[in-house]
């Protein structure tokens, strides 16, 4: 993640997210630096890479948390992060893959 942040791609896959992530958290302004983390949060997701997408997330959470004025209160776009996150979509699912590979000895 960190070779991705030196580069052009994460503001790409930031662009191409935009509409998604307007429509679930669309209390968060597209400016804001939490939504480049919550993007990249939910493409390591996606693509199957849950140890990635834990530091980002947990990162996410405390950017959301500095924009919430209850602090002790969950925001909205907060627990919708939390349900995407434990949905945990994935196109490749790297665990079952694994496991199949150990199967095959």
């Amino acid at each position: 993640m960190q070779i991705a942040s030196q580069t052009s791609i994460i503001e790409k896959i930031v662009r191409v997210l935009r509409p998604l992530m307007k429509f679930l958290f669309p209390d968060i302004r597209k400016t804001e630096q939490v939504h480049k983390e919550m993007s990249m949060n939910i493409v390591a997701n996606v693509m199957g890479l849950g140890n990635a997408a834990t530091p980002l997330g947990l990162k996410a959470m405390t950017s959301l948390q500095k924009l919430n004025s209850k602090k002790d209160t969950l925001s909205d776009s907060m627990a919708m992060f939390i349900v995407l996150n434990t949905a945990s979509l994935q196109i490749i699912p790297t665990t079952v893959i694994a496991i199949r590979t150990s199967l095959r000895k």
